[in-house]
């Protein structure tokens, strides 16, 4: 009796924790609200894993805490961007000179608050973007940094390892930050290409990783954190 006491309980315990996996995992009670209420610097900035404390010492640097906070969109590349372009700039260092170091002073000592400001505004559009209303095709934007033109899509996940015929009846879509370098790239036979040919010419995108987020002063969406800050965009500051 006591050994069917013992399994009856162990069995009734095993199913609440398959419970509450699936309520975690699958179904989370209602959907979550993608506002909150401070301004778009003050979010960044109380991140509570410090995601995006290195691009703020850049928006300060360039004074643009006032440009963040404006009505418009951001497109918020996180610390990882930063840290890889720094990555990136000391190992161009090193091949010149193996003792060479570069890093966040090396980058406000070589680039004047304008050449920041410039970079950062690749990053902001006046425009109020959201999913609503893109499609695979996506919508053009100026930057607020000109010439540069950006195309936003919302794009079907179409991995075939996605089971859409499972518990989740829609496959997810998700949203790419596209640099236009030369012409909006057309697809062909399955491939991205610029409608010149020319494979430099071949447009930048960048996923984002948390899209819609609704500050009291503007919409955020935060890019993946393999994007490089400034460098993937192909940005030509001086």
């Amino acid at each position: 009796m006591k050994l069917y006491n013992k399994l009856f309980l162990l069995a009734m315990l095993c199913l609440g924790m398959l419970a509450s996996c699936t309520q975690d995992n699958i179904i989370d009670g209602g959907v979550s609200d993608p506002k909150v209420n401070m301004t778009t610097y003050d979010y960044l900035k109380a991140h509570p894993r410090g995601l995006f404390d290195t691009l703020l010492l850049i928006v300060d640097r360039a004074e643009m805490k006032n440009v963040i906070n404006s009505t418009g969109t951001m497109f918020a590349p996180t610390d990882y961007s930063i840290n890889a372009y720094i990555t990136a700039k000391q190992a161009e260092a090193r091949r010149i000179d193996e003792r060479r170091n570069f890093n966040l002073d090396s980058l406000f000592k070589y680039y004047s608050p304008q050449m920041l400001r410039d970079s950062m505004s690749a990053y902001f559009f006046p425009e109020t973007i959201t999913r609503d209303g893109l499609d695979a095709n996506g919508k053009i934007f100026p930057a607020t940094l000109r010439p540069y033109d950006f195309l936003v899509t919302l794009e079907e996940h179409t991995n075939e390892d996605y089971n859409a015929g499972g518990l989740i009846s829609q496959r997810p879509k998700f949203m790419f930050f596209n640099r236009i370098i030369g012409e909006k790239d057309i697809i062909v036979g399955g491939v991205r290409r610029d409608p010149s040919n020319d494979p430099v010419k071949v447009d930048m995108r960048i996923l984002c990783q948390t899209t819609g987020i609704i500050s009291t002063t503007g919409i955020i969406h935060v890019l993946d954190n393999s994007h490089v800050w400034s460098r993937s965009l192909k940005l030509n500051i001086n």
